[in-house]
């Protein structure tokens, strides 16, 4: 496979990656919607403590850098977090 071929492949990874993050996003203002309905703060740390170890798990399963991709996560979290305050 050409170098061409290659990169292109990681373009249609990276498109997937941010309809991913924009699916994940949007689950997330739902989930806002219901944790306001039901007097919840937007903050649940036993939540994120669960994806965490989530992340742990993928990470060894795919062999790929578990640190990077835990940094990654945190990152989504925040972000889906400040989705969700706006969206209050």
């Amino acid at each position: 496979m050409s170098l061409d071929e290659m990169r292109s492949k990681i373009e249609e990874i990276d498109r997937r990656i941010v309809e991913l993050i924009a699916e994940r996003t949007d689950i997330a203002v739902l989930i806002a919607g219901i944790k306001e309905k039901e007097g919840l703060p937007i903050t649940d740390e036993d939540q994120e403590k669960k994806v965490m170890q989530r992340v742990s798990k993928n990470s060894e399963l795919f062999g790929v850098d578990k640190e990077g991709v835990e940094r990654i996560f945190q990152m989504l979290i925040e972000l889906n977090k400040s989705k969700q305050r706006r969206k209050l």
